[in-house]
């Protein structure tokens, strides 16, 4: 009999609380990112009838002789094995695949999920609407980057509260000037550009056939350009250049009809200088605007004249396309790789708002749960590491995806039978000591 009972009841609470652990983790067969415990058991202390002896003389010693006094929880570990993912089409939802958690904050602490059914609020902010907690990441700066060595903290997506314009810095022409045009011909063209307000504003350009200029002993086929705004010229001479008076802005072309040079001439037939690379060719003082919509400072844009030829054909120079926008609302957002947020504007323009930050334990074993698909930080974990997807051992985010559980129902019907099982030979080794009790009892009548 000796301990028999009691060792058999250890067992029975031993598998009791297994097929606890088990049931939870078939509860949570379709929880969003949930991960699945594992019971481990472990011997109790056992009671030494003899102990140890070591050889002595003729002796070869002797093994110690122990009685086990049953079974405990050694421990219930956390699964943290990737679960599938799947395809939502919401532009909120994250899944991260590889290691790492979301952060969320509720204002005085941070919690960790794995859980990526997130939305915005009536404010902006992306959370979790479960919880009411948010979901907290690096915002962009004004040119859209990210300032990741930075705080995280909330992320805000104004959608319908938040305005966008870009000026234009580039403009392409495209087309042709006719060759058998005369000295002193004139091609005029009018463009519209934005300024740093998104206010459209209207650029003449003329182009006026020159006779032929020398540029390096070769003499090409010239069209002088001037650029006109509110009736002042604003072709940008560069000072730097030392340009003398009279110099004039110029397009050479070969006899094959290609451009060759686009610059400045003495304004007599001697080519002087290249327009350089990094210069623009058109600069509106911020003197010449007039109304409510004033840019403070000077509207400088740059036109590539790359695509302008002169064939024999008629004049059908045109701008092809300018890089800038009007105004613009946010009217959607996307998330796309690496939980980078795209806030999508009417007038057409992407910007990054921001990226969603990424914490990674040393121990995520030792994290623990507290409800909500959520984790909390603990001794045994160590301090959270918080940066952006695919840094420091992170993994990536993706958009418009949830992650699964991890749970294979396989698997925890198999350790249900063998728990079950488990806990009926506990119960027959109870039974039978009771039996050996009661025959001990029958022994006196």
């Amino acid at each position: 009999m000796g301990t028999a009972i009691f060792s058999g009841v250890t067992g029975l609470i031993a598998f009791q609380r297994r097929l606890d652990v088990i049931a939870s983790n078939i509860s949570n067969v379709n929880t969003t990112a949930y991960r699945s415990s594992r019971v481990l058991f472990q011997d109790l202390f056992s009671q030494t009838l003899q102990g140890p002896r070591a050889p002595v003389g003729n002796f070869g010693g002797s093994n110690p002789v122990q009685v086990g006094l049953g079974v405990r929880i050694g421990t219930i570990d956390v699964n943290h094995s990737q679960g599938s993912l799947q395809t939502t089409g919401v532009s909120s939802d994250l899944a991260i695949q590889g290691a790492g958690f979301f952060v969320l904050s509720n204002g005085s602490s941070s919690s960790y999920t794995r859980d990526g059914s997130f939305a915005l609020n009536a404010n902006g902010l992306l959370i979790d609407p479960a919880t009411g907690l948010t979901v907290q990441g690096f915002t962009a700066d004004m040119n859209g980057l990210i300032p990741t060595d930075g705080v995280a903290g909330n992320l805000i997506v104004p959608v319908g509260g938040r305005a966008i314009v870009q000026a234009t810095t580039d403009t392409t022409l495209v087309g042709n000037l006719d060759s058998n045009a005369a000295v002193g011909d004139a091609v005029t063209r009018v463009i519209q550009v934005f300024d740093s307000l998104g206010t459209p504003r209207d650029i003449t350009i003329t182009f006026s056939k020159v006779a032929p200029v020398d540029d390096g002993g070769t003499l090409f086929s010239a069209w002088q350009y001037d650029t006109n705004f509110a009736g002042t010229d604003v072709t940008n001479f560069p000072a730097a250049l030392g340009l003398p008076g009279g110099s004039r802005a110029v397009a050479l072309f070969d006899t094959n009809g290609a451009l060759t040079n686009v610059g400045f001439d003495d304004g007599a037939g001697t080519f002087l200088a290249a327009l350089p690379a990094a210069d623009d060719n058109v600069s509106v003082p911020a003197t010449l605007f007039t109304g409510d919509s004033i840019p403070v400072t000077p509207f400088d844009f740059s036109i590539n004249f790359n695509g302008v030829t002169e064939l024999s054909a008629q004049n059908d120079v045109t701008m092809s396309n300018q890089n800038g926008f009007p105004r613009g609302v946010l009217e959607s957002f996307n998330i796309g790789e690496g939980g980078t947020i795209n806030g999508v504007f009417t007038n057409g323009l992407t910007v990054v708002i921001g990226q969603v930050a990424i914490a990674n334990f040393s121990n995520i074993s030792g994290l623990e749960r507290v409800g909500n698909n959520l984790f909390r930080e603990s001794p045994a974990s160590g301090t959270a590491q918080i940066g952006v997807a695919g840094s420091g051992g992170r993994g990536d985010v993706t958009g418009g995806v949830l992650e699964g559980s991890n749970v294979d129902l396989g698997t925890e019907f198999s350790n249900m039978i063998i728990t079950q099982r488990g806990f009926q030979a506990n119960a027959r080794t109870i039974t039978t000591a009771d039996t050996l009790l009661q025959e001990a009892v029958n022994l006196v009548r």
